[in-house]
C-alpha cells in the first residue's frame, strides 16, 4: 500500500514536470485530453473526464489517494491509465488547496 502511494505520488510530479501547460484560454477538459494525448493515450478522452472529476469529488470527501486509484484500476483494468487519471484530476480539476 504504502509502495503504491509513492508509485503514485512519483508518477504525479513526473506527469506534472513532463506536459507542457497547454494554452490558457483552453478548457480544463481540453488540456486533460491534450495531457491523455501526448502520454499516448488513443481513446476516447470523453470517457475519462468523468472518471477524473470523480476522482476530485472523492478527494473532496477525504478519501485516500490509494483508495481512489485501486477504485480506477477496476474500472479501467489498467494501473497506469488510472494513476495518470488521478494525476490528470489533481492537475486540471480539483481545486488547489489555496483555491479551496
Amino acid at each position: 500500500m504504502m509502495m503504491r502511494a509513492r508509485l503514485t505520488a512519483l508518477l504525479m510530479a513526473v506527469v506534472g514536470s513532463v506536459l507542457a501547460a497547454p494554452p490558457a484560454a483552453a478548457s480544463p477538459e481540453d488540456e486533460f485530453c491534450g495531457s491523455m494525448t501526448s502520454i499516448g493515450f488513443t481513446g476516447d478522452c470523453a470517457t475519462l473526464t468523468p472518471l477524473a472529476r470523480e476522482v476530485c469529488a472523492q478527494f473532496e470527501r477525504g478519501a485516500d489517494p490509494s483508495a481512489v486509484a485501486e477504485m480506477l484500476d477496476i474500472a479501467t483494468r489498467d494501473q497506469t491509465l488510472s494513476n495518470f487519471i488521478v494525476a490528470g484530476a489533481r492537475l486540471y480539476f480539483c481545486p488547489q488547496p489555496d483555491e479551496a
